[in-house]
């Protein structure tokens, strides 16, 4: 009497899988209408033994992703996936792409490749990328940022001085970033670690204009107020780029600042004037406003705490009275007072002649987008701390984060599409995978099917 139909199969491992269905069957019809006195010894169900794994997820996401941009598909491929889902040191990269990416690595395997990388190239393939977004790149935003290393010993290149990461006692190096209007890196250098900011500038733009070609006549540069200076300027109008940067509004004549001050910024919240032949922009914002009261209440309120307490104060504190080069006197007034009078207002320095004021102060606002990037590559991808000692190393690790840092920017753009952080789809991806698995004497390939949320992600590389 036919009780049930297994099913058919022609291969062995097919084959194999309904032997134990059939077992499996026979187990629940095996006493099914009398009681058993003694324990079934066949009961515990068959198990496959999974032999290996690897996550495939990331590959399938960030892989088109990168081939989108035009970077070579050879090893850095692997190195700024894995960089991207999993940022850590180069012993640990190397690791993690054998056991989990079964992508063989070493670390050494990993620093040859890095020292074959070319920056010249690279970068030309993320200007070229960032480029055709807008159909040419009008606007350039530039910021400095500074990386430390885990170390004591200082190089001609890694050097100690003013620290953005408050790390003033490793030496450290500058990173001047480019990026365009929607915050795409296409290109960067690095500086001795002693180097002021603002000296950064000439350099990186000479750079800049020397390896790239910007068809655009009306070219355009973002700085803030550490690139202002009248050297740099002077550099900028000989090369005939216009340019907006933060003006310091406290630093100016006083004539000026009067005149400022006496504007009704309630009833028209900008205010253009000329300086020293360039275009002036003031606005005011009751948002920034209220911020910059935040911020000097807290100074206050610290400086009072320290005070009170007896406790050492920092000496270059602006709301501070001291005597002579120590002594603490206590809170200025008259220095809160005069700043009061700066609340919520912001200056801008420009030579462009076509933009209006508020044109210009909102270029100025998407200064923010470097500074995001910068955030980026240093939580994201871990660009700090450093850990290499050479330049050639230093060098090629930060191009690796470059390139890295240009793949997370696209990524994030498209995931917008799908609600989904970087972080959440990483998350999502690393369940995404296939290997093999062992069913008595046959071995057959496993997968884990994409859920929805996977397929949503999944869905908009189709039609990147």
């Amino acid at each position: 009497m036919l009780v049930k139909h297994i099913g058919c199969a022609a291969s062995p491992a097919a084959i194999e899988a309904l032997k134990i269905k059939a077992r499996e069957e026979l187990k629940k019809h095996k006493y099914l209408n009398q009681l058993s006195l003694l324990p079934d010894t066949d009961r515990q169900e068959a198990k496959a033994e999974l032999l290996d794994w690897k996550i495939t997820g990331f590959h399938r996401f960030f892989g088109p992703i990168y081939d989108s941009i035009g970077f070579p598909k050879n090893f850095l491929r692997d190195l700024v996936i894995t960089r991207v889902v999993y940022p850590k040191s180069k012993l640990a990269t190397a690791r993690y792409m054998t056991r989990t990416l079964d992508i063989p690595a070493t670390k050494d395997k990993i620093y040859r490749f890095m020292d074959t990388m070319s920056k010249k190239k690279l970068s030309k393939i993320a200007r070229s990328f960032v480029s055709s977004k807008n159909k040419g790149i009008s606007v350039i935003f530039y910021d400095v940022t500074t990386l430390y290393f885990e170390t004591d010993k200082e190089d001609e290149v890694r050097q100690k001085g003013f620290s953005k990461d408050h790390r003033r006692d490793v030496p450290q190096i500058l990173i001047g970033l480019f990026v365009d209007k929607d915050g795409y890196p296409f290109d960067y250098d690095y500086f001795e670690g002693k180097t002021f900011e603002g000296h950064t500038f000439i350099r990186a733009v000479n750079s800049l204009l020397q390896k790239h070609s910007f068809k655009d006549k009306d070219l355009t540069i973002v700085a803030d107020a550490g690139m202002l200076s009248n050297d740099n300027l002077s550099f900028l109008e000989s090369k005939q780029l216009s340019y907006i940067v933060a003006a310091r509004l406290k630093n100016l004549p006083q004539k000026i600042i009067k005149n400022i001050l006496s504007q009704d910024f309630l009833s028209s919240p900008t205010y253009e004037t000329s300086y020293q032949g360039k275009r002036l922009i003031v606005d005011y914002s009751s948002k920034r406003a209220k911020k910059d009261q935040h911020n000097r209440k807290r100074l206050i309120k610290a400086l009072k705490t320290k005070l009170s307490k007896k406790q050492t104060v920092i000496r270059k504190s602006k709301y501070l009275k001291v005597s002579g080069k120590e002594k603490a006197m206590g809170i200025d007034q008259e220095k809160i007072k005069q700043d009061r009078q700066f609340d919520g207002l912001k200056g801008y320095l420009s030579n462009h002649l076509s933009l209006l004021p508020g044109e210009i102060s909102q270029q100025y606002r998407n200064l923010w987008q470097v500074e995001k990037a910068f955030r980026m590559s240093k939580s994201d991808l871990k660009e700090r701390p450093v850990y290499h000692q050479k330049e050639k190393r230093i060098a090629s690790h930060l191009l690796l984060c470059f390139c890295s840092l240009l793949v997370i920017k696209q990524s994030e753009k498209l995931l917008k599409k799908t609600g989904q952080s970087l972080n959440g789809a990483i998350e999502l991806l690393a369940d995404i995978g296939e290997g093999k698995a062992s069913i008595g004497k046959v071995q057959i390939p496993i997968e884990k099917k994409p859920g929805e949320k996977v397929k949503k992600i999944l869905k908009i590389i189709k039609g990147h």
